[in-house]
């Protein structure tokens, strides 16, 4: 090409795009690169546009050229083995200024102020950008936010008023660049634990529905046999007695069948033992091992019985649209509830039970971090994953350093950094009170209350309705035995009547 003017439009053309290429400008024309303003200016341009790895070739005297950016830009010459050693390169940055969107977004990003009443910028992706920035000598310019929200990084990226953010986001390539993804991350819901169970639900809970009614079952063929046995021995029918005997057989607490006579004793008399032993002891030491562990109410672990449950799931803006765009269960739309960002972190925070919450990995480890000396969590991840995405550091798309980060940040999680950095990070966000370790409520006695009565109550009840339907059978058969009495009378004398009807003889 000429030396008439720099190739401006086809850069322009490029549209951002082959930002890591190898460029190689020939110029025909006799032309000092070394002291041509409109060519450092390009050189210039092209920096500010991203376009870093340029080199320059004068064909009328076969010279190579290549950039110097800092301390000030350059145009010197070079030969191909030393450009090849430096292309690129940004070891001195010359405390060139950095700009870092800052906000609290723990345990990515987090702003307090120490015991000497200095700022600090900590967090996973801050303390790694400041050494990132640190190594090449630049100057760490952090840029407060208006807000915490994630959002607030995006907007500041599109308006080009910091060069990177200390987050990681997903991938939106008309606002920003990210780092190269090489891990994937997911998004889990958080909810509550299972509530411990009612005391008066402690005597049920040893043995399944299905259990019980077998039980039932047991009891009430078991009853009416021996009812039936004693109404055939004695011509009486008395299932309450026969009930309580079985009961007592439950119960293991002695039994003994004194209305049944002949080997129809010692035959019922072994079943009822094997069965009340077994039951008993079953039991007895179900029982025992559930009030030493404390027994809950079944966990939610599915999507489905997070619904049925009726817990209202919080998201802020900035993630309702994120899972929007990236498969959010179609099942969860209806739980929803859309907060402010500062309302979520504050129910989120406090580890409201009220609420489900989702969380990405990194932060939903800070949690967990968080409730680690707690006998049984708070809040527990439902196993379900969903939303599968690729994340990194958004940087500006013009930013020069690009390419640089994205390196230096794969070299961290291949030498293992990441993982410490993020251990750090969590223990730092619980050691300034972002969050704070969750304890054991502490157990004590405690006046009774109604809970405690409860039980004795039910009991109650149950013997009652027992009670009468003891004696509502009984009555049913003391009745059907004095009608099938008197019918049989009254068919053998016509003069004798039965109580309350009958003949009676008029002269």
């Amino acid at each position: 090409m000429g030396n008439e003017e720099p190739p401006y439009d086809f850069f322009h053309a490029l549209n951002l795009h082959f930002q890591f290429a190898e460029y190689i400008i020939v110029i025909d024309k006799p032309v000092d690169l070394k002291r041509s303003t409109k060519w450092i200016d390009f050189v210039k341009h092209l920096w500010q546009q991203g376009y870093v790895k340029l080199l320059f070739y004068t064909s009328y005297n076969e010279k190579l050229y290549h950039k110097i950016i800092f301390p000030e830009i350059v145009i010197e010459e070079t030969l191909v083995e030393h450009y090849i050693f430096i292309r690129g390169s940004f070891k001195n940055l010359y405390g060139y200024p950095v700009r870092v969107a800052a906000y609290n977004n723990a345990p990515r990003s987090m702003l307090y102020v120490n015991r000497c009443g200095k700022h600090v910028f900590a967090g996973f992706y801050m303390r790694f950008l400041r050494a990132f920035i640190g190594a090449r000598n630049g100057s760490f310019v952090p840029v407060l936010t208006p807000s915490d929200s994630p959002g607030n990084c995006t907007l500041n990226l599109v308006n080009e008023t910091v060069d990177v953010c200390a987050d990681a986001l997903a991938a939106n390539p008309a606002a920003f660049s990210l780092t190269h993804g090489f891990r994937i991350a997911s998004a889990n819901v958080l909810v509550t634990h299972a509530k411990p169970l009612h005391s008066y639900r402690y005597l049920t809970a040893p043995f399944q529905w299905s259990v019980w009614a077998c039980l039932v079952i047991y009891v009430l063929l078991v009853v009416n046999f021996l009812s039936f046995i004693g109404w055939l021995r004695s011509g009486k029918w008395e299932f309450s007695k026969h009930l309580l005997e079985v009961f007592s057989s439950l119960l293991f607490s002695g039994f003994y069948l004194k209305e049944i006579r002949g080997r129809e004793r010692y035959i019922l008399f072994g079943v009822l033992f094997i069965a009340g032993f077994v039951y008993s002891t079953e039991y007895l030491g179900l029982l025992k091992s559930m009030l030493i562990s404390e027994v809950f109410e079944k966990q939610i672990d599915t999507f489905e019985a997070l619904v049925e449950s009726n817990i209202t799931l919080m998201v802020d803006p900035y993630d309702k649209i994120l899972f929007a765009k990236y498969n959010m269960p179609e099942i969860l739309s209806p739980i929803m509830e859309l907060v402010s960002f500062e309302t979520l972190l504050e129910h989120r925070n406090s580890f409201d039970q009220d609420y489900a919450y989702i969380l990405f990995s990194d932060r939903m480890a800070l949690y967990d971090y968080a409730q680690q000396f707690l006998k049984h969590p708070k809040l527990l991840r439902i196993p379900i994953d969903f939303s599968f995405l690729y994340t990194g550091i958004p940087m500006r798309k013009r930013w020069f350093l690009k390419h640089h980060l994205g390196r230096a940040w794969y070299w961290a999680f291949e030498s293992g950094l990441t993982r410490k950095l993020a251990l750090d990070a969590d223990f730092e966000a619980v050691r300034v009170g972002y969050l704070s370790f969750l304890i054991t409520e502490h157990v004590e006695a405690q006046p009774l209350n109604v809970d405690y009565f409860v039980m004795p109550a039910i009991a109650l009840a149950i013997g009652y309705i027992l009670a009468l339907l003891s004696f509502v059978i009984e009555m049913t058969a003391w009745r059907i035995r004095e009608f099938l009495g008197c019918k049989k009378a009254t068919m053998t004398s016509t003069g004798t009547g039965c109580p309350g009807g009958g003949h009676v003889d008029v002269d």
